[in-house]
């Protein structure tokens, strides 16, 4: 078995600063001649930035692990991976499954409102009064829409 907590760096993911707390594996080691397999979850808080007002998001991350390390890697498989002496790297290993389990953007909340795009005020926080109605740079093209002429 193992059980372990580790530390992960600080990753620049879409131009955001993810870090990473409280990360942990738990699952099982077994090793077999010249390969170990390790299998079990990793775990991690993961702190960004909302994706519509900036503020501070934290969430839960979980993901499974299954992977195999050997000292002769098959290069055909891309599942196996180099075993050096007698220790095995979990700090990549982790990172990337984590990373894979993120989701596509964090939202403080379900229904956040964003920055106004004129004045940039948190909507979430208070109300302003611009008027966001103006006119667009692609009004032109309603024109190609509003014609019969094949395009």
């Amino acid at each position: 078995p193992v059980d372990c907590a580790l530390v992960l760096p600080t990753l620049d993911v879409l131009d955001d600063q993810l870090t990473f707390d409280h990360v942990q594996l738990r699952g099982t080691l077994v090793g077999a001649g010249e390969s170990v397999r390790i299998q079990g979850k990793a775990s991690a808080m993961v702190h960004a930035h909302c994706a519509k007002c900036l503020e501070p998001v934290s969430q839960q991350v979980l993901s499974d692990l299954d992977e195999t390390f050997t000292k002769t890697p098959n290069p055909e498989d891309p599942d196996q991976r180099p075993l050096d002496g007698y220790e095995i790297q979990l700090d990549d290993l982790v990172s990337q499954a984590l990373l894979l389990e993120l989701p596509m953007r964090f939202l403080c909340k379900a229904d956040c409102e964003g920055l106004c795009p004129v004045c940039g005020i948190n909507r979430n926080q208070q109300r302003c009064t611009c008027q966001e109605g103006g006119p667009s740079p692609f009004s032109a093209l309603s024109v190609l829409l509003s014609d019969d002429e094949e395009v």
